[in-house]
């Protein structure tokens, strides 16, 4: 069953600012999903503006991440460090890597950073105990974003 373009850029639109939430596109609204289908619109708009035209194939969507390191960022100020975001044993860590050397800043569940987002979103004056919780925040999102949470275990 092939779908209309703008739903599918909308989805994708609001994926890649929320990552995977819900409800998902297929149990929001038409009022919601209308509101995002005009980005997705004018996004369509621009982009032809620009001499690109999206084409529809039917194709299977991509599979989520199968690699351990599910995003990589160079440290600022440190020419020789990355900060990768990895699955391992059932969780996820942050990790340091300099010069090749691989440290474990924390590791973390899904279920554990929903509940400290939680404490952020409470203002809960226990979240600014928790140690790097911004870093934990910042990988959670990429997780989500990049379609990688299955990887976690869901622990």
């Amino acid at each position: 069953m092939s779908r209309p373009v703008r739903d599918i850029v909308g989805e994708c639109l609001r994926r890649e600012r929320y990552g995977l939430i819900r409800p998902l596109w297929t149990e929001a609204d038409d009022d919601s999903r209308e509101e995002v289908r005009r980005r997705a619109d004018h996004l369509i708009r621009l982009l032809s503006d620009y001499g690109v035209d999206l084409v529809q194939r039917n194709v299977v969507p991509p599979a989520p991440p199968t690699s351990q390191t599910i995003i990589a960022n160079q440290v600022v100020g440190q020419p020789d460090t990355m900060r990768e975001v990895r699955a391992v044993d059932g969780k996820f860590a942050i990790v340091a890597v300099k010069a090749g050397a691989a440290t474990v800043e924390q590791t973390f569940s899904l279920n554990e950073a929903m509940l400290n987002e939680g404490l952020v979103l409470a203002g809960d004056p226990a979240a600014k105990t928790i140690k790097d919780l911004g870093r934990q925040l910042a990988a959670t999102a990429a997780i989500y974003r990049l379609n990688a949470a299955g990887l976690g275990g869901g622990k």
